[in-house]
């Protein structure tokens, strides 16, 4: 009888042992689905991006000489980097769930630039763009129409504050 005791005794620590470890198997793998980081992506690459900065509207259009504004020719490797931000934005956190007077004033989305990417008369992108983080390298968004507000990686504030002088091709003098 006490064979049976033992081996018992044994099955069951086994049992909840293994019991316990599927539990916190089960908790980490819900935990990573409630991560907070997340990558919006698109794969249709833009052919126009309007870019309205306090009332100041660019409007940028890819063609097969590649990227103008007004009829000036825009510098290519700008202008790529830009369009490369707004295929994988990568949100590092909520920063909040509402869009409250309070909250777009309190991450800079009251005065925000708006970013519209088309593709082929399309929009692939509507990004509201607030103010940079404290850091520097971060930034505040919100995708227009959502209430979420997101801390992002990158400056986006920085990076899309520009003018047309800024942006051109250079004129190389002989």
């Amino acid at each position: 009888m006490s064979v049976k005791k033992i081996v018992s005794k044994r099955t069951k620590i086994l049992f909840s042992a293994a019991i316990i470890l599927a539990a916190i198997c089960a908790l980490q793998f819900l935990l990573e689905l409630r991560s907070p980081q997340k990558t919006f992506k698109t794969k249709e690459l833009p052919d126009s991006i309007l870019v309205d900065n306090s009332g100041a509207s660019l409007v940028l259009q890819k063609d097969e000489g590649g990227w103008t504004c007004s009829g000036q020719k825009l510098d290519g490797d700008k202008i790529e980097r830009l369009t490369k931000s707004l295929l994988s934005i990568k949100s590092l956190s909520v920063a909040s769930r509402s869009d409250s007077p309070a909250s777009l004033e309190r991450y800079g989305l009251d005065k925000a630039i708006l970013i519209e990417a088309k593709s082929g008369g399309k929009d692939i992108r509507q990004i509201l763009v607030g103010k940079e983080s404290v850091s520097g390298s971060q930034s505040y968004i919100q995708f227009k129409g959502k209430k979420e507000i997101y801390l992002v990686q990158g400056n986006f504030r920085k990076d899309w504050t520009f003018t047309l002088d800024d942006i051109k091709e250079k004129q190389e003098n002989n």
